[in-house]
C-alpha cells in the first residue's frame, strides 16, 4: 500500500512524502493519505507524526478486521489537533479531531488514535446501535492494538451492554470469542443500516438479554488485571 503523509505545522504544508514497501508487486491498492495538521499546537507536530505511522500501520488491520465486499474503507485520513477543546476526541466521516491539552496530559494515550481510526473505517450510516459502535471500536482497540490494558470487572448492578466503550467492548470480545465470526456479521448490517438485535438471536439462539446474563456469570465479566 503506497502511502501519502502531510503534515501540517503553523501555517506551512510540509513536503509531500510517498513511501512504498519492497514486496513483490501486488495488484495496486487504493492510496492511503494521511492528513496531519498540528497547526494550533505546533509542540505536538512529534506526537502528530506518531500517530500518523500508528495510522498507517492499523489501517488495513482494522480494514481486514471489519471487511465487507464490495467496501473500501475512507483512504485519507485527516488528524486536527486542537488548542482549546473539551473530550479527548471525536471523529466525523474521515477527519478525528483530537484534544491537545489530552494528550499534552496523556502522551502514552495512543489506543485513544486507534478507537477513532476505527470510526474512521466503520464509516457507519447515522443511527447505528450506539452500544455496538463504540463497543467494536473499543473491543478493537483494548482486544487486538492494547491487549495488556487492564480492564475492570463487569458489575451488572450498575453496568449494562448498553453503555457502550470499555463495558460493550467486554462484551463484544465475549460474543466474538463464544460466536465468532458475529463482529464481522453486526458490522456489515449496521454499515448497510439494517442491524436489527434479531440478527444476534439469529446468529447465537439467544436474544441480547440472555446472553448479556451468560456474560456476567462467566469469567470474562471479571476483567483483566
Amino acid at each position: 500500500m503506497r502511502y501519502v503523509l502531510l503534515i501540517l505545522t503553523g501555517l506551512l504544508l510540509s513536503p509531500v512524502t510517498t513511501l512504498a514497501n519492497d514486496e513483490p508487486q501486488k495488484p495496486a491498492q487504493p492510496e492511503l493519505k494521511i492528513i496531519v495538521d498540528t497547526s494550533e499546537v505546533p509542540e505536538l507536530k512529534e506526537w502528530g507524526e506518531k500517530s500518523a505511522e500508528l495510522i498507517r500501520q492499523w489501517h488495513p488491520k482494522i480494514a481486514e478486521m471489519l471487511p465487507q465486499e464490495g467496501f473500501t474503507p475512507p483512504q485519507e485520513v485527516r488528524v486536527v489537533y486542537k488548542k482549546d477543546m473539551d473530550g479527548v476526541a471525536h471523529t466525523i466521516r474521515n477527519q478525528i479531531v483530537i484534544s491537545g491539552n489530552w494528550v499534552k496530559q496523556h502522551p502514552e494515550d495512543t489506543g485513544m488514535v486507534i478507537h477513532e481510526l476505527v470510526h474512521v473505517i466503520q464509516a457507519y450510516p447515522r443511527g447505528g446501535p450506539f452500544w455496538l459502535v463504540e463497543g467494536i471500536a473499543d473491543y478493537i482497540r483494548f482486544y487486538k492494538y492494547e491487549p495488556q490494558t487492564r480492564l475492570r470487572g463487569i458489575n451488572p448492578e450498575r453496568q449494562s451492554y448498553r453503555d457502550g466503550y470499555r463495558t460493550s467492548a467486554q462484551f463484544v470480545a465475549w460474543l466474538e470469542k463464544t460466536h465468532p465470526g458475529i463482529v464481522q456479521k453486526i458490522n456489515e448490517a449496521i454499515r448497510k443500516h439494517e442491524y436489527q438485535n434479531v440478527l444476534i438471536r439469529e446468529t447465537t439462539g439467544k436474544n441480547v438479554e440472555q446472553l448479556w446474563d451468560e456474560f456476567v456469570k462467566s469469567e470474562d465479566s471479571k476483567g483483566r488485571r
